[in-house]
């Protein structure tokens, strides 16, 4: 399954999440969210390290109700609003949407994102790319 690490495949399949997820918010269609929980998810507030811990490496969310109505699109990222643990403590969920790994209405899966759980491609520094540069040894400090 090589394709999976191919750059332009996890694009390909990032934009078909992106849609699948404008089309459900567009045509108020309560749904569930599989998500991967390496980086690329986070919380605002964070939440209390008893909340935080119990997140397995694949969990799910529940895009119903007040999360529905608070829930949107910017960028490559979905955002929306949850209550987490017995106090329902309340935050701002923050999802790449290449971690996104299934979309689930009822008990069927509508949509698997099988690129999700290979690893994130590591964005580049510019100043890396030039400091490695041989023809740019001469601006640095021996």
């Amino acid at each position: 399954m090589k394709i999976i690490y191919d750059t332009k495949y996890q694009e390909l399949m990032t934009k078909q999440v992106k849609e699948q997820i404008r089309y459900m918010l567009e045509s108020n269609t309560e749904f569930s969210i599989i998500v991967h929980m390496d980086n690329g998810v986070d919380f605002n507030p964070p939440l209390p390290e008893e909340i935080s811990s119990g997140f397995r490496d694949f969990t799910v969310f529940a895009i119903a109700g007040y999360t529905f109505k608070s829930a949107f699109i910017e960028n490559d990222t979905f955002i929306f609003e949850a209550g987490f643990g017995a106090e329902n403590i309340g935050a701002m969920v923050y999802v790449d949407m290449d971690r996104i790994l299934q979309i689930v209405i009822g008990d069927t899966p509508i949509f698997i994102n099988v690129t999700a759980s290979a690893p994130k491609k590591e964005e580049k520094n510019p100043f890396d790319v030039f400091a490695n540069n041989p023809k740019n040894k001469k601006f640095f400090k021996k």
